[in-house]
């Protein structure tokens, strides 16, 4: 992944940028994966909704009323966890945070990807 998280989508591991689908409620979020348990997952995310209004806090550099959370979610939950990738013209969500803030997502995230 060019530019910042060096975690192949093959290898569904921790560092991998993804968004996540629930239901019950029915909820989406972003973030990076931390850990899978037979359980459920680990993650450093946000709700997707607030995705951008958070990286537009975070790019102006002030005081963040939004922010990333932490959070276990058992499989239970989840509907789908799909890799936050580029499809064609357009950019993965890390991309597009990456060109908000001008930084990379690591730096904003606070999470070491794997193998980098």
């Amino acid at each position: 992944m060019e530019g910042g998280l060096a975690v192949s989508v093959m290898d569904p591991g921790p560092g991998l940028p993804i968004v996540l689908c629930l239901h019950e409620p029915r909820e989406k979020k972003w973030g990076i994966l931390l850990k899978m348990a037979p359980a459920g997952l680990w993650m450093r995310g946000i709700e997707l909704d607030a995705f951008e209004d958070w990286a537009r806090e975070v790019a102006s550099g002030q005081e963040q009323a939004l922010g990333l959370t932490t959070f276990f979610i058992p499989f239970l939950r989840v509907d789908k966890v799909v890799a936050d990738e580029s499809c064609g013209a357009v950019p993965a969500l890390y991309h597009k945070l990456e060109s908000i803030i001008g930084r990379s997502v690591e730096s904003v995230v606070g999470v070491p990807s794997e193998g980098k």
